[in-house]
């Protein structure tokens, strides 16, 4: 079952992948971020329309892609990371 909230908390995740597009966002390792955001959001919009059409939150794909995110967002977005952990709460029941 989707919950209103889980929804709601990929609206937020993608909705600040799109507010860092808009910006010249460097990596950790200084590499242009722009590829690796378009990715997340594109992911980020097919997986919400998998909820939204009744599919459940998929855990290893969740952490997957916290574990990539992680590797690459320099530390002053990590807010970014904790929209991720949101969606993974949401989603799992924890």
């Amino acid at each position: 079952m989707t919950t209103p909230g889980l929804l709601s908390a990929f609206d937020g995740a993608i909705a600040a992948v799109r507010r860092l597009e808009a910006t010249d966002l460097r990596t950790s390792s200084g590499a242009s971020a722009r590829p690796l955001l378009a990715r997340l959001r594109d992911d980020l919009e097919a997986r919400r329309g998998e909820i939204a059409g009744g599919a459940a939150l998929d855990r290893q794909w969740a952490g997957r892609v916290v574990r990539w995110v992680a590797e690459w967002i320099p530390e002053p977005e990590l807010p970014l990371i904790a929209r991720l952990g949101h969606i993974v709460r949401l989603g799992t029941g924890g």
